[in-house]
């Protein structure tokens, strides 16, 4: 065979399969991904806004759902990606309802958030001593992690827009503030 028949006989196998392709249901992998995205996220959206009460929060779990079927390798041979997707969602909501029971709420220290209740002298004493161990705490953190934590904490920005702002993965986020709060517990002596 020559070199302008073998080239054309490529070309002809190629176009078999982008046919052969096609009527399955997509192109390339990324067209079929590109596709799944617009036809699911939005019902992932509306069914997770409703659960979690937070279109924040759903849209943070479709974003994560989306990236680990984009990174998992088993993506192209599947015959139901919509059923591995809602698969990734439940896990994701699972790992979830894990992390939230867990969390302590938050209370910032501050001149805002004094009780209610007339303090005493003793009282007041202990509270400003608690909170400059707290700030020297803070201080004491490496830089990235008290940035993170203080952009989280004071600026209330959430771990997406954090992960955004400092060009990191939402999960380093998560693990300078759970990190941060270990060691300013310990610091603090809880």
């Amino acid at each position: 065979m020559s070199v302008p028949r073998a080239a054309a006989a490529r070309c002809k196998m190629r176009r078999q399969d982008h046919d052969r392709d096609e009527a399955s249901g997509g192109g390339s992998g990324q067209v079929r991904f590109d596709t799944l995205y617009r036809e699911q996220a939005p019902r992932l959206r509306r069914w997770l806004d409703a659960r979690l009460q937070s279109s924040e929060d759903a849209n943070d779990v479709v974003h994560d759902a989306f990236a680990r079927l984009l990174g998992s390798g088993a993506r192209e041979g599947l015959r139901q990606p919509e059923a591995f997707l809602n698969r990734i969602v439940r896990n994701l909501l699972i790992d979830r309802s894990r992390r939230v029971p867990n969390r302590t709420p938050h209370v910032p220290i501050d001149d805002a958030n004094e009780p209610a209740t007339r303090a005493t002298q003793e009282d007041a004493i202990e509270l400003a001593e608690m909170r400059e161990r707290y700030r020297a705490s803070v201080d004491a953190l490496p830089p990235r992690m008290r940035e993170v934590f203080l952009l989280h904490r004071i600026a209330g920005l959430g771990y997406k827009e954090i992960a955004t702002q400092l060009d990191i993965s939402i999960r380093t986020v998560e693990w300078h503030v759970g990190e941060a709060l270990v060691r300013i517990g310990k610091d603090l002596g809880q």
